[in-house]
């Protein structure tokens, strides 16, 4: 979701620059692109050196590569809650967000209680922007293998013709088309709070 997005915004003439925080070095090199390699649990000691307009956030793990209800928690909730506590301090305009379909902080389900929690804390910093984005499964490359997620993604050219109706709100979709939404909200951006479902991803033009 990350490269892809990048790909996208190095491709615009909307920015200046870029800055992009990772855990790890980032090898893609760009005249505008700035890479910071960081330690999430210190986030707020993070300088960029320009002002910073919009910030995105393409964070997340998963179950299996956290190892524990905590670690994964630790990514999905802390970590963006800190980001969005860094944005808001340095004054940034608008924050778009990778968020889950189903997302609700009242959920039995671990992660989806995990990602409304989320989605309530950024809410109620009132950022003065804040777009929230709803897919359902995404399609693409993964550094990571992923069984569920690579039998989907073989499986969808006979899926997606079936998925009609009510079940169109499930469709998976394609990382670049979630980059393409998330960039194409923030720069439009009108109201506070934004929620974007995945079949608004889905029915946005390509």
């Amino acid at each position: 979701m990350g490269k892809s997005l990048i790909s996208l915004l190095i491709k615009s003439d909307y920015y200046n620059s870029l800055h992009v925080a990772v855990r790890k070095p980032y090898i893609l090199e760009h005249p505008k692109l700035k890479s910071y390699t960081i330690d999430f649990d210190h986030f707020d000691k993070l300088k960029p050196s320009a002002l910073i307009h919009d910030v995105y956030i393409c964070l997340g793990t998963t179950m299996k590569k956290a190892g524990s209800k905590e670690n994964f928690r630790k990514v999905d909730y802390e970590y963006v809650v800190k980001i969005a506590i860094w944005a808001k301090v340095n004054h940034a305009e608008k924050l778009s967000i990778i968020s889950s379909m189903g997302a609700n902080n009242i959920s039995r389900n671990f992660y989806l209680r995990t990602k409304g929690d989320m989605e309530k804390a950024l809410v109620d910093l009132k950022l003065p922007k804040l777009i929230i984005i709803r897919p359902s499964l995404l399609l693409g490359e993964r550094e990571e293998f992923r069984l569920a997620e690579r039998i989907t993604t073989l499986l969808s050219p006979l899926m997606i013709p079936l998925m009609k109706g009510k079940l169109k709100k499930y469709m998976p979709v394609q990382a670049s088309q979630v980059a393409k939404t998330m960039f194409h909200l923030t720069l439009n951006a009108t109201e506070p709070v934004q929620v974007i479902e995945n079949i608004e991803i889905v029915d946005l033009p390509t």
